[in-house]
């Protein structure tokens, strides 16, 4: 069995209660990744805030306070959420796009480069196609990523959908539209568009310094 299906198995004994997503994903150190994963198969969890179903409890077993979720119906009462693939042509094209270069830090990628949606999956209503896209609408709705830089972002933009609070791109608490608050949009945050975001930090750096002396040099 998968960690998704053990977890939705441990869900089904206790429709209607609250589950811990910790011992019930098997010991995954992505649990809220399994949930994710789970509610895509259509299960119907509550909601206990706008685009949030975890909710932190004591859980005996673990011995400390882990996110739980509570299945509301034992079979999927939504319509399966389908992820498109992305076919080798496409992936070429993309990677050739980008010039194969890591939207994080702008450096060409050594290792498999991945292809990540600028907008979470999960925040998604349907998959993006991306065969069918223009060059112009693949930059709009995508970027490369290394794996461990995906893997950052995935964790970052799962405290989002979360908490509905976007984390600080790098622990830098700048988002170039919006606040920290998620509020029905991805724009603005680091997580969101890297490039973006850095090109908005140099504007602001510009601006600001145009504000100072020329003969101005600060003591760091």
């Amino acid at each position: 069995m998968s960690k998704v299906d053990i977890f939705l198995d441990e869900c089904k004994k206790h429709v209607g209660e609250w589950v811990c997503s910790l011992h019930s994903t098997d010991g995954s150190n992505q649990p809220a990744a399994i949930f994710r994963e789970a509610k895509k198969l259509g299960y119907q969890f509550e909601e206990v805030a706008p685009n949030r179903w975890g909710q932190k409890m004591y859980c005996e077993e673990c011995g400390l306070a882990t996110t739980h979720y509570k299945l509301l119906n034992i079979e999927p009462v939504f319509a399966i959420q389908e992820r498109i693939p992305i076919d080798a042509k496409t992936r070429k094209r993309i990677l050739q796009l980008f010039d194969e270069r890591d939207a994080f830090t702008g450096a060409a990628i050594s290792s498999v480069a991945e292809i990540d949606h600028k907008v979470p999956w999960t925040r998604l209503d349907e998959d993006i196609d991306a065969k069918k896209l223009t060059n112009e609408e693949i930059v709009q709705h995508f970027q490369l990523l290394t794996r461990e830089h995906n893997l950052l972002k995935d964790r970052a933009c799962d405290k989002c959908k979360t908490t509905n609070i976007r984390p600080p791109f790098l622990e830098i608490s700048y988002w170039y539209s919006g606040t920290e608050e998620y509020q029905g949009t991805c724009e603005g945050c680091g997580w969101y568009d890297t490039k973006k975001w850095r090109s908005e930090i140099n504007k602001l750096i510009k601006k600001i310094a145009k504000g100072f002396p020329k003969d101005y040099n600060p003591i760091i």
